[in-house]
């Protein structure tokens, strides 16, 4: 199997089980594991389209990245200012 192909086989999978495991309560959007979920199965989507190049799939794989990015970004941010507060959360049952 080309590595290309294995690579987008495996964002598949990463794309649809983050999206599997929030509609089985496993996750919520504000999950560490669903947005980092995203973003490697979305990158790895991103990486496969390449050669030859399919620019709708690439851009949409690429935003899709960058959107799961600030969804990390906000998780962190929360919760180092939870921290900062004293305040102790989880963000998901499955951080």
């Amino acid at each position: 199997m080309p590595f290309a192909q294995a690579v987008s086989l495996i964002g598949s999978v990463m794309l649809l089980g983050a999206y599997g495991l929030l509609n089985l309560g496993k996750f919520t959007p504000q999950s560490y594991g669903y947005q980092w979920m995203n973003v490697i199965g979305a990158a790895g989507l991103t990486y496969s389209v390449i050669e030859p190049l399919n620019v709708g799939v690439f851009i949409t794989e690429l935003i899709w990245t960058l959107i799961g990015l600030v969804g990390v970004f906000k998780i962190w941010m929360k919760n180092k200012k939870d921290a900062q507060a004293g305040v102790t959360t989880t963000t998901s049952p499955a951080v």
